[in-house]
Protein backbone atom coordinates (compact mmCIF):
# COMPACT_ATOMS: atom_id res chain seq x y z
CA UNK A 1 0.00 0.00 0.00
CA UNK A 2 2.99 2.42 1.19
CA UNK A 3 4.78 1.86 -2.66
CA UNK A 4 0.97 2.04 -4.09
CA UNK A 5 0.85 5.28 -2.49
CA UNK A 6 4.56 6.90 -3.37
CA UNK A 7 4.07 5.40 -6.79
CA UNK A 8 0.35 7.68 -7.41
CA UNK A 9 2.03 10.50 -5.75
CA UNK A 10 5.05 10.67 -7.80
CA UNK A 11 2.82 10.16 -11.03
CA UNK A 12 0.69 13.24 -9.90
CA UNK A 13 3.89 15.09 -9.57
CA UNK A 14 4.49 13.96 -12.84
CA UNK A 15 1.31 15.10 -14.42
CA UNK A 16 1.35 18.53 -12.77
CA UNK A 17 -1.19 18.08 -10.26
CA UNK A 18 -1.75 20.00 -7.08
CA UNK A 19 -2.45 18.08 -4.01
CA UNK A 20 -3.82 19.87 -1.29
CA UNK A 21 -6.23 19.64 1.53
CA UNK A 22 -9.60 21.13 0.36
CA UNK A 23 -9.98 24.57 1.50
CA UNK A 24 -12.70 25.71 3.45
CA UNK A 25 -16.10 26.72 1.15
CA UNK A 26 -16.92 30.78 1.16
CA UNK A 27 -19.87 31.41 3.09
CA UNK A 28 -20.65 33.89 -0.31
CA UNK A 29 -19.62 37.50 -0.97
CA UNK A 30 -20.55 40.80 0.54
CA UNK A 31 -20.58 44.12 -1.89
CA UNK A 32 -20.12 47.35 -0.43
CA UNK A 33 -21.95 50.13 -2.82
CA UNK A 34 -19.58 53.38 -2.11
CA UNK A 35 -20.03 56.55 -2.46
CA UNK A 36 -16.30 56.61 -2.67
CA UNK A 37 -13.83 55.66 -5.24
CA UNK A 38 -10.11 56.89 -4.14
CA UNK A 39 -8.85 58.46 -0.84
CA UNK A 40 -7.36 57.36 2.28
CA UNK A 41 -10.71 56.63 4.12
CA UNK A 42 -11.97 54.64 0.59
CA UNK A 43 -8.64 52.40 1.01
CA UNK A 44 -9.08 52.00 4.89
CA UNK A 45 -12.42 50.48 4.49
CA UNK A 46 -11.60 48.32 1.71
CA UNK A 47 -8.80 47.18 3.10
CA UNK A 48 -10.20 47.04 6.71
CA UNK A 49 -13.59 45.32 5.53
CA UNK A 50 -11.67 42.80 3.05
CA UNK A 51 -9.64 41.52 6.40
CA UNK A 52 -13.01 41.15 8.04
CA UNK A 53 -14.51 39.28 5.68
CA UNK A 54 -11.61 36.87 5.45
CA UNK A 55 -11.93 35.81 8.73
CA UNK A 56 -15.16 35.50 8.50
CA UNK A 57 -15.48 33.49 5.74
CA UNK A 58 -16.84 35.75 3.17
CA UNK A 59 -15.81 36.90 -0.13
CA UNK A 60 -15.49 41.26 -0.93
CA UNK A 61 -15.93 43.51 -3.14
CA UNK A 62 -16.64 47.16 -4.17
CA UNK A 63 -19.83 48.50 -6.48
CA UNK A 64 -19.20 52.26 -6.92
CA UNK A 65 -22.77 54.43 -6.85
CA UNK A 66 -23.94 56.29 -9.38
CA UNK A 67 -22.08 59.65 -8.85
CA UNK A 68 -25.56 61.88 -8.36
CA UNK A 69 -26.88 59.05 -6.44
CA UNK A 70 -29.16 58.11 -8.95
CA UNK A 71 -31.43 54.75 -7.80
CA UNK A 72 -31.96 53.81 -11.45
CA UNK A 73 -28.03 54.16 -11.66
CA UNK A 74 -27.25 53.05 -8.23
CA UNK A 75 -29.13 49.52 -9.63
CA UNK A 76 -27.41 49.36 -12.68
CA UNK A 77 -23.88 49.42 -10.33
CA UNK A 78 -25.48 47.06 -8.23
CA UNK A 79 -26.55 44.30 -11.49
CA UNK A 80 -23.29 44.98 -13.11
CA UNK A 81 -21.33 43.51 -9.95
CA UNK A 82 -23.62 41.56 -8.75
CA UNK A 83 -22.63 37.04 -9.08
CA UNK A 84 -25.25 34.32 -7.47
CA UNK A 85 -22.88 34.07 -4.65
CA UNK A 86 -23.93 37.65 -3.35
CA UNK A 87 -25.51 37.49 0.52
CA UNK A 88 -25.31 40.88 1.63
CA UNK A 89 -24.30 44.35 0.86
CA UNK A 90 -23.14 47.82 2.91
CA UNK A 91 -25.15 50.78 1.37
CA UNK A 92 -23.27 54.01 1.53
CA UNK A 93 -25.14 55.64 -1.14
CA UNK A 94 -29.24 55.70 -0.21
CA UNK A 95 -30.37 56.33 -3.91
CA UNK A 96 -32.65 53.35 -5.24
CA UNK A 97 -32.34 51.24 -2.14
CA UNK A 98 -35.98 50.30 -2.11
CA UNK A 99 -35.20 49.06 -5.75
CA UNK A 100 -32.12 47.17 -5.31
CA UNK A 101 -34.02 45.26 -2.67
CA UNK A 102 -37.11 44.69 -5.28
CA UNK A 103 -34.35 43.32 -7.54
CA UNK A 104 -32.20 40.94 -5.14
CA UNK A 105 -35.39 40.04 -2.39
CA UNK A 106 -32.89 37.55 -1.11
CA UNK A 107 -30.38 40.05 -0.09
CA UNK A 108 -29.33 41.43 3.29
CA UNK A 109 -29.07 45.20 3.52
CA UNK A 110 -27.67 47.86 5.65
CA UNK A 111 -26.96 51.18 6.16
CA UNK A 112 -23.25 52.71 6.63
CA UNK A 113 -21.46 56.26 5.83
CA UNK A 114 -24.83 57.60 4.88
CA UNK A 115 -27.82 59.42 6.41
CA UNK A 116 -29.97 56.97 4.30
CA UNK A 117 -33.12 59.45 4.73
CA UNK A 118 -34.27 57.68 1.98
CA UNK A 119 -35.22 55.24 4.04
CA UNK A 120 -35.94 56.45 7.15
CA UNK A 121 -38.03 59.58 6.36
CA UNK A 122 -41.36 58.87 5.78
CA UNK A 123 -42.07 60.29 2.82
CA UNK A 124 -38.35 58.85 1.35
CA UNK A 125 -38.68 57.06 -1.97
CA UNK A 126 -37.18 53.84 -0.34
CA UNK A 127 -39.20 54.11 3.08
CA UNK A 128 -40.96 50.94 2.45
CA UNK A 129 -37.38 49.27 3.71
CA UNK A 130 -38.62 49.78 6.68
CA UNK A 131 -41.08 47.00 6.45
CA UNK A 132 -38.30 44.61 4.63
CA UNK A 133 -37.12 41.72 6.85
CA UNK A 134 -34.12 42.35 4.55
CA UNK A 135 -32.85 45.42 5.52
CA UNK A 136 -30.85 45.48 9.34
CA UNK A 137 -30.51 49.31 9.45
CA UNK A 138 -27.83 52.10 9.43
CA UNK A 139 -25.09 53.64 11.11
CA UNK A 140 -24.54 57.05 9.70
CA UNK A 141 -21.25 59.18 8.69
CA UNK A 142 -20.26 60.88 12.11
CA UNK A 143 -23.56 62.60 13.20
CA UNK A 144 -27.20 61.11 11.66
CA UNK A 145 -28.40 64.45 13.02
CA UNK A 146 -27.38 67.60 10.97
CA UNK A 147 -28.41 69.33 13.89
CA UNK A 148 -25.60 67.87 15.80
CA UNK A 149 -23.03 68.45 13.29
CA UNK A 150 -24.72 72.54 13.13
CA UNK A 151 -23.78 72.81 17.12
CA UNK A 152 -20.71 71.27 16.75
CA UNK A 153 -19.23 73.55 14.24
CA UNK A 154 -20.50 76.45 16.09
CA UNK A 155 -18.93 75.38 18.78
CA UNK A 156 -15.70 75.56 17.44
CA UNK A 157 -16.07 78.39 15.87
CA UNK A 158 -17.01 80.18 19.58
CA UNK A 159 -13.69 78.58 21.21
CA UNK A 160 -11.72 80.01 18.36
CA UNK A 161 -12.77 83.31 18.86
CA UNK A 162 -13.30 84.14 15.50
CA UNK A 163 -15.43 86.91 14.13
CA UNK A 164 -16.56 86.65 10.65
CA UNK A 165 -17.00 83.48 9.46
CA UNK A 166 -19.20 81.81 5.94
CA UNK A 167 -20.65 78.38 5.62
CA UNK A 168 -20.20 75.70 2.24
CA UNK A 169 -22.64 73.14 1.78
CA UNK A 170 -23.21 70.62 -0.77
CA UNK A 171 -26.75 70.62 -2.86
CA UNK A 172 -29.75 69.35 -0.29
CA UNK A 173 -30.52 67.13 -3.20
CA UNK A 174 -27.39 64.76 -2.56
CA UNK A 175 -27.06 65.84 0.96
CA UNK A 176 -29.98 67.63 3.00
CA UNK A 177 -28.33 67.12 6.08
CA UNK A 178 -25.49 69.71 4.98
CA UNK A 179 -28.86 71.72 4.58
CA UNK A 180 -29.67 71.34 8.24
CA UNK A 181 -26.48 71.74 9.72
CA UNK A 182 -25.87 75.01 8.32
CA UNK A 183 -29.57 76.23 9.44
CA UNK A 184 -28.64 74.76 13.05
CA UNK A 185 -24.98 76.71 12.93
CA UNK A 186 -26.98 80.15 12.27
CA UNK A 187 -29.20 79.46 15.12
CA UNK A 188 -26.32 78.53 17.78
CA UNK A 189 -24.20 81.55 16.39
CA UNK A 190 -27.15 83.43 16.66
CA UNK A 191 -28.22 82.44 20.17
CA UNK A 192 -24.61 83.00 21.51
CA UNK A 193 -24.79 86.50 20.26
CA UNK A 194 -27.33 87.31 22.42
CA UNK A 195 -25.17 88.18 25.14
CA UNK A 196 -21.89 88.07 23.39
CA UNK A 197 -19.81 91.38 24.25
CA UNK A 198 -18.54 90.99 20.28
CA UNK A 199 -20.99 89.18 18.33
CA UNK A 200 -20.06 86.79 15.47
CA UNK A 201 -20.90 87.67 12.13
CA UNK A 202 -22.09 85.14 9.10
CA UNK A 203 -21.12 86.55 5.89
CA UNK A 204 -24.24 86.08 2.84
CA UNK A 205 -26.03 82.47 2.83
CA UNK A 206 -24.23 79.05 2.13
CA UNK A 207 -22.18 78.99 -0.92
CA UNK A 208 -23.64 75.69 -2.44
CA UNK A 209 -20.79 73.72 -4.11
CA UNK A 210 -22.36 71.50 -7.00
CA UNK A 211 -19.57 68.67 -6.81
CA UNK A 212 -16.99 72.03 -8.27
CA UNK A 213 -14.33 73.48 -6.36
CA UNK A 214 -15.26 77.14 -4.64
CA UNK A 215 -15.16 79.24 -7.27
CA UNK A 216 -12.36 81.96 -8.80
CA UNK A 217 -14.87 84.58 -7.67
CA UNK A 218 -16.01 83.57 -4.54
CA UNK A 219 -13.53 85.92 -2.71
CA UNK A 220 -14.59 89.05 -4.94
CA UNK A 221 -17.82 89.27 -3.01
CA UNK A 222 -18.58 91.19 -0.65
CA UNK A 223 -17.14 90.91 3.27
CA UNK A 224 -15.45 87.58 2.09
CA UNK A 225 -11.99 89.10 2.09
CA UNK A 226 -12.35 89.80 5.56
CA UNK A 227 -13.41 86.41 6.73
CA UNK A 228 -11.18 84.85 9.48
CA UNK A 229 -12.73 81.08 8.88
CA UNK A 230 -14.41 79.14 6.11
CA UNK A 231 -17.22 76.44 7.92
CA UNK A 232 -17.37 73.76 5.15
CA UNK A 233 -20.18 70.88 5.97
CA UNK A 234 -18.67 69.67 2.34
CA UNK A 235 -15.33 67.85 1.76
CA UNK A 236 -13.59 71.21 2.53
CA UNK A 237 -10.36 69.75 1.83
CA UNK A 238 -10.98 69.08 -1.65
CA UNK A 239 -13.48 71.61 -2.58
CA UNK A 240 -12.43 74.66 -0.23
CA UNK A 241 -8.93 73.90 0.37
CA UNK A 242 -7.27 74.37 -2.97
CA UNK A 243 -8.80 77.75 -3.90
CA UNK A 244 -8.18 79.34 -0.32
CA UNK A 245 -4.73 78.88 -0.77
CA UNK A 246 -4.80 80.25 -4.17
CA UNK A 247 -6.78 83.09 -2.97
CA UNK A 248 -4.80 83.90 0.04
CA UNK A 249 -1.24 83.81 -2.95
CA UNK A 250 -3.61 86.73 -4.71
CA UNK A 251 -4.17 88.73 -2.13
CA UNK A 252 -8.14 88.36 -2.27
CA UNK A 253 -8.44 86.90 1.34
CA UNK A 254 -6.73 87.59 4.77
CA UNK A 255 -3.46 85.78 5.50
CA UNK A 256 -4.80 84.48 8.56
CA UNK A 257 -8.43 82.63 7.12
CA UNK A 258 -8.84 79.44 8.15
CA UNK A 259 -10.84 76.17 7.22
CA UNK A 260 -12.78 74.21 9.80
CA UNK A 261 -14.47 71.09 7.93
CA UNK A 262 -15.01 67.77 7.18
CA UNK A 263 -13.50 64.48 5.55
CA UNK A 264 -9.47 63.59 5.47
CA UNK A 265 -7.15 63.67 2.91
CA UNK A 266 -3.35 61.89 3.83
CA UNK A 267 -1.85 64.17 1.10
CA UNK A 268 1.41 65.12 3.03
CA UNK A 269 1.11 68.24 1.79
CA UNK A 270 -1.97 68.75 2.86
CA UNK A 271 -1.00 66.96 6.39
CA UNK A 272 1.45 69.65 6.59
CA UNK A 273 -0.88 72.23 6.57
CA UNK A 274 -3.41 71.14 9.19
CA UNK A 275 -2.92 71.91 13.52
CA UNK A 276 -3.53 75.14 15.46
CA UNK A 277 -1.69 77.98 13.30
CA UNK A 278 -2.01 76.37 10.29
CA UNK A 279 -4.90 76.52 7.35
CA UNK A 280 -7.21 73.74 8.26
CA UNK A 281 -7.67 74.01 12.04
CA UNK A 282 -10.72 71.32 12.27
CA UNK A 283 -11.32 68.52 10.82
CA UNK A 284 -14.56 66.05 11.69
CA UNK A 285 -15.10 62.38 10.57
CA UNK A 286 -16.68 59.23 10.89
CA UNK A 287 -14.46 56.74 13.55
CA UNK A 288 -13.34 54.51 10.44
CA UNK A 289 -13.49 51.30 13.15
CA UNK A 290 -17.34 51.54 13.31
CA UNK A 291 -16.94 50.02 10.02
CA UNK A 292 -17.06 47.03 12.00
CA UNK A 293 -20.67 47.35 13.08
CA UNK A 294 -22.23 46.66 9.25
CA UNK A 295 -20.36 43.84 8.35
CA UNK A 296 -21.05 42.35 11.73
CA UNK A 297 -24.80 43.08 10.93
CA UNK A 298 -24.63 41.56 7.69
CA UNK A 299 -22.98 37.69 9.32
CA UNK A 300 -25.28 37.96 12.02
CA UNK A 301 -28.21 38.04 9.22
CA UNK A 302 -26.41 35.70 6.44
CA UNK A 303 -25.21 32.56 9.38
CA UNK A 304 -28.77 32.96 10.64
CA UNK A 305 -27.01 33.96 14.54
CA UNK A 306 -29.48 37.34 14.82
CA UNK A 307 -28.39 39.34 17.94
CA UNK A 308 -31.16 37.92 20.75
CA UNK A 309 -30.98 41.50 21.56
CA UNK A 310 -31.79 43.12 18.51
CA UNK A 311 -34.42 46.03 18.28
CA UNK A 312 -35.02 45.96 14.38
CA UNK A 313 -34.04 49.07 12.54
CA UNK A 314 -32.44 51.37 13.67
CA UNK A 315 -30.01 54.55 12.27
CA UNK A 316 -27.69 56.16 14.48
CA UNK A 317 -24.30 57.95 15.05
CA UNK A 318 -21.27 56.64 14.27
CA UNK A 319 -18.11 57.13 16.53
CA UNK A 320 -16.74 60.56 15.50
CA UNK A 321 -13.11 62.09 15.04
CA UNK A 322 -12.67 65.77 16.11
CA UNK A 323 -9.30 66.06 15.02
CA UNK A 324 -9.22 69.60 16.02
CA UNK A 325 -5.34 70.25 17.90
CA UNK A 326 -2.00 69.96 16.55
CA UNK A 327 -1.62 67.22 18.69
CA UNK A 328 -4.61 65.56 17.48
CA UNK A 329 -3.24 65.94 13.80
CA UNK A 330 0.07 64.59 14.31
CA UNK A 331 -1.65 61.23 16.39
CA UNK A 332 -3.70 60.97 12.82
CA UNK A 333 -0.78 61.45 10.79
CA UNK A 334 1.98 58.75 12.61
CA UNK A 335 -0.36 56.42 14.97
CA UNK A 336 -3.60 55.80 12.46
CA UNK A 337 -3.90 53.39 9.71
CA UNK A 338 -4.85 56.78 7.62
CA UNK A 339 -1.08 58.22 7.92
CA UNK A 340 1.02 58.89 4.84
CA UNK A 341 0.80 55.28 3.73
CA UNK A 342 -2.22 52.75 4.43
CA UNK A 343 -1.40 50.84 7.72
CA UNK A 344 -4.49 48.50 8.90
CA UNK A 345 -2.50 47.07 11.77
CA UNK A 346 -2.57 50.62 13.52
CA UNK A 347 -6.41 50.29 13.70
CA UNK A 348 -7.75 50.65 17.07
CA UNK A 349 -9.65 47.28 16.61
CA UNK A 350 -7.64 44.39 15.19
CA UNK A 351 -9.55 40.79 14.37
CA UNK A 352 -8.63 39.50 17.60
CA UNK A 353 -10.34 42.47 19.49
CA UNK A 354 -13.89 42.42 17.78
CA UNK A 355 -14.09 39.34 17.10
CA UNK A 356 -16.68 38.43 19.91
CA UNK A 357 -18.44 40.76 18.71
CA UNK A 358 -19.81 38.86 15.76
CA UNK A 359 -22.42 36.37 16.58
CA UNK A 360 -20.88 33.82 13.76
CA UNK A 361 -18.03 33.59 16.58
CA UNK A 362 -19.38 34.19 19.56
CA UNK A 363 -23.59 33.54 19.90
CA UNK A 364 -24.33 35.29 23.05
CA UNK A 365 -22.68 38.70 21.27
CA UNK A 366 -24.54 41.10 21.86
CA UNK A 367 -26.29 43.75 19.49
CA UNK A 368 -25.92 46.10 22.59
CA UNK A 369 -22.60 45.83 23.06
CA UNK A 370 -21.50 45.69 19.41
CA UNK A 371 -22.87 49.25 18.87
CA UNK A 372 -21.87 50.84 21.94
CA UNK A 373 -17.85 49.23 20.50
CA UNK A 374 -18.36 50.71 17.56
CA UNK A 375 -19.54 54.22 19.08
CA UNK A 376 -16.73 54.49 21.47
CA UNK A 377 -13.82 54.86 19.02
CA UNK A 378 -11.76 58.76 19.43
CA UNK A 379 -8.97 60.36 18.13
CA UNK A 380 -7.47 60.42 21.64
CA UNK A 381 -7.19 56.40 21.04
CA UNK A 382 -4.23 56.67 19.06
CA UNK A 383 -2.76 59.13 21.40
CA UNK A 384 -2.25 56.65 24.08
Amino acid sequence: MKKLTALLLTLALLLGLAIAPASAESKGKILWLSNLNSGIQYEFYVAYWKMIAENLGYTFDVVYGDMSNDPAGNLKQVKNSYTSDVKGIIISMDGGVINIMDEYPDLWVVGFFSDMDSVFEENGPSHDAMNREKFLGNMGDNYISGQALGEAYAKEVIARGYKKVATCIFPAFAYPKHTVADASFRAAIAAYNETAAEPIEIVGDAEVLAFQPLSDSYFLEPGRDELECIVGFCAGTTFIYPKMIEAKAMGFCREDLQLITGGFDNDPDLLADCGDDKNIVSLTIQGIESAIWPIAMLDAAISGNMYKDYPGKERMDSSVFDINSSAKFQAMIENSPMGPTLDVSKAQAQWDDMKDYFTSVNPDASYKALTEYCQSFTVEGYMK
